[in-house]
């Protein structure tokens, strides 16, 4: 009975220590939530902050369109065929019409 108790008290005071070391995360100025659309996260000019593994990159290819809308649609539609399994994309746009996206699967 006499190691159970002190057994118990160790635990309980291992997770008060712990506890007080955990650093809470603070929303800053920077802090914001995605969209998500047909079923992918969309980072655009962002990136996530959860671990991720990069399943490859998909190019735009031709687009009748380039208003974002057309282009994030045709991006995510060439992601969702090339890989099912994707939770998000991260939207690669540039001035020379070379847009692509990175395809991401959350850890």
């Amino acid at each position: 009975m006499k190691r159970f108790f002190s057994g118990s008290v160790f635990g309980i005071a291992l997770t008060i220590i712990l506890g007080f070391s955990v650093n809470r995360y603070t929303p800053s100025y920077s802090t914001s939530e995605v969209l998500k659309i047909d079923g992918l996260f969309i980072f655009s000019d962002s990136k996530p902050v959860m671990p991720h593994d990069s399943l490859g990159v998909v190019d735009l290819g031709f687009v009748s369109g380039t208003q974002y809308e057309t282009v994030r649609n045709n991006l995510l539609k060439r992601a969702k065929s090339a890989y099912p399994n994707a939770d998000g994309i991260i939207l690669n746009l540039n001035k020379k019409g070379l847009d692509n996206c990175y395809v991401i699967k959350f850890k």
